[in-house]
């Protein structure tokens, strides 16, 4: 089963998300890691604060002008929006395709597939949720 979120990151391949629902703070550590790396987070950043359970109103969320817009209109993500592709959702791709950039010097192949799969396809992840309508 395939969790996308309000942005349209795939919940079933993000390592935070796969971490905190096993239980696996080794893994969410390697995770810290790695956003530390990518200059997503401090390294004094707490492993715990790392955990994700998904998208909810009460997360921090890195685009929470998209979530609040979401949870406004009653749509899980912004593919079910009749106003897909808005602004606010092309300005996410816009940054994310900044993200995968700076990721590509950074990350091994590996990482960088992960990354694709979870957060970096947005637009194709929303794109399909779009088409379902």
């Amino acid at each position: 089963m395939t969790s996308i979120g309000t942005c349209g990151d795939n919940c079933t391949y993000c390592p935070r998300h796969i971490a905190t629902q096993k239980g696996d703070y080794q893994s969410l550590a390697d995770v810290k890691e790695l956003w530390v790396r990518l200059g997503f987070r401090d390294p004094r950043f707490p492993v715990q604060d790392m955990e994700c359970s998904g998208c909810k109103p009460e997360n921090h969320c890195a685009y929470p002008e998209v979530c609040d817009c979401a949870a406004g209109k009653k749509v899980d993500n912004c593919g079910g929006c009749v106003q897909y592709p808005c602004i606010k959702i092309k300005n996410v791709f816009e940054r994310t395709e900044k993200l995968r950039s700076e990721a590509i010097g950074v990350c091994t192949a590996e990482e960088l597939e992960m990354l694709d799969k979870a957060f970096f396809w947005k637009k194709r992840y929303l794109d399909q949720q779009n088409r379902k309508k």
